[in-house]
């Protein structure tokens, strides 16, 4: 079923574009790897908080920890993000480099790298490790969530309903744990996998 929404969702997707010849070739190295359940055969292009394009898996890092958020959100958002802050922090630091958070809006068009540079600063997130982005289009958003498993809908006073999802993809993009408690400390089961993971590297 997972095979079928990917097959689907690559018939969808907009090719874009990787500028830095470092990238084009990491990504080059882990598409001839991914298997056809790998989130990295979504192509849809995002910016992240520096104002740099770059796609999922251009430039893998061993584990990345998943999410999806918006500015604007004062509800559940300011939590996800501290959630991921902790999670990165509960990471053994001999390990350290070896795990990256991408946080991805649900808002484009409203938050911008700008704004994302903002929120990465409010909440201390290091560059090296954490990466807020957005894509172009709400259209593109919408294939992203749908992989990811995250639901949500616009309400008419601009605020976005949306379920709270942290997936853990490893380093070809498969899905390799996944939690939806929303928490500000990191899930138990989603650090296990993280620990297991790293331990087998």
């Amino acid at each position: 079923m997972l095979r079928k929404a990917f097959i689907f969702a690559l018939c969808c997707c907009l090719a874009g574009g990787v500028s830095a010849c470092a990238e084009h070739h990491a990504s080059a190295v882990v598409s001839s790897a991914v298997s056809g359940d790998s989130l990295f055969q979504l192509k849809t292009p995002l910016t992240n908080q520096q104002g740099q394009k770059f796609e999922l898996g251009s430039a893998p890092a061993k584990l990345t920890v998943v999410t999806m958020f918006y500015g604007d959100c004062n509800v559940s958002c300011p939590i996800v993000l501290e959630n991921i802050k902790r999670t990165l922090a509960a990471v053994p630091n001999a390990h350290a480099a070896s795990v990256h958070a991408l946080m991805i809006s649900l808002n484009p068009g409203v938050d911008t790298p700008k704004s994302l540079a903002g929120l990465a600063k409010v909440h201390e997130f290091d560059v090296k490790n954490a990466t807020l982005a957005v894509s172009d289009n709400d259209a593109q958003t919408r294939k992203l969530a749908a992989a990811l498993g995250v639901k949500y809908r616009r309400g008419a006073n601009g605020e976005i309903n949306h379920n709270t999802r942290f997936v853990l993809l490893d380093q070809q993009g498969r899905i390799v744990a996944s939690s939806d408690t929303l928490s500000v400390e990191p899930d138990p089961v989603l650090m296990k996998a993280i620990h297991a993971q790293l331990a087998n590297k």
